[in-house]
């Protein structure tokens, strides 16, 4: 009885070691939708025509007015330009932006202006709106799961309760949880920015002339390759026969010097003798 008795407290604080650092990751409850609303994330597409090269003029318009109007309410995200050549008559360029969404229908505006006064046409226009309040939900609740069980083990492991195995067993499961912890701020973090920033993804189309004088200039274009090919397989096959044709004019013209030293004459031009005589 008294050894037992002596060692009920080493078995109390090993039992109770193992309770706390058997902690268990509190679920992840929903929280309510702000206030604000339902987060929506907003894409724009735009397209603009030219029919002259103007296309880098008007996108260093569009884009020195992103810039100008700072980084926390436009950004560029990539852009491309190809400067057409002599002999394109059509290029496609674009431009990513990324616009504050309470800005965006104005800053729309803005840049459709620059592209009227540049010399191109709307052609085409579409928005996206795609509802992240569930994920925004989930990853505001995966972070207080997370951050609950971080708090958790750090607390164990500041208590200096246990071995040494079940103190390293307990900080890797530290540094995993902080790393899914840090994963899940990304997350929402990246959410966030959907919602705060909307994209515009701009293209750029150039092409040089109506679509009936491309079709008249395409059935030219077709009908002299055909007229430049003919003639170049006929050069060819000329070419190819001329030195067969110096060889056989040689051949003929020797055929008749040796006839005419032999005497022999073409049977149309032997004299017809009659047989009574």
């Amino acid at each position: 009885m008294l050894l037992a008795a002596c060692g009920q407290p080493t078995v109390h604080r090993t039992t109770e070691k193992l309770s706390t650092f058997d902690v268990q990751e509190p679920p992840a409850e929903a929280a309510p939708p702000s206030p604000a609303g339902r987060q929506i994330a907003y894409d724009y597409t735009v397209t603009y025509a030219f029919d002259r090269p103007v296309v880098a003029q008007v996108q260093g318009a569009q884009l020195a007015l992103c810039r100008k109007l700072g980084a926390a309410r436009c950004m560029v995200v990539r852009s491309t330009l190809h400067t057409p050549g002599p002999e394109e008559h059509v290029s496609s360029d674009e431009a990513l932006l990324l616009v504050d969404a309470r800005l965006a229908t104005g800053i729309n505006q803005r840049l459709d202006a620059l592209a009227s006064e540049g010399g191109a046409r709307l052609s085409e226009r579409a928005s996206t709106a795609e509802d992240v309040t569930r994920r925004v939900i989930d990853a505001d609740a995966k972070v207080r799961a997370k951050q609950a069980l971080a708090e958790r083990l750090l607390a164990i492991i500041g208590s200096g309760k246990g071995n040494v195995g079940e103190l390293v067993q307990a900080e890797r499961a530290y540094a995993t949880t902080q790393e899914e912890l840090d994963a899940a701020r990304q997350e929402r973090a990246g959410l966030a920015q959907r919602v705060a920033m909307s994209s515009v993804t701009i293209s750029y189309v150039y092409k040089d002339r109506a679509d009936d004088q491309s079709a008249i200039g395409a059935s030219l274009r077709s009908a002299g390759e055909t007229l430049s090919n003919s003639l170049a397989a006929l050069i060819t096959a000329v070419v190819a026969a001329f030195p067969w044709l110096i060889l056989g004019g040689g051949v003929l013209a020797g055929l008749r010097w040796v006839a005419r030293r032999r005497g022999w004459r073409r049977p149309w031009r032997r004299k017809v003798t009659d047989p009574d005589e």
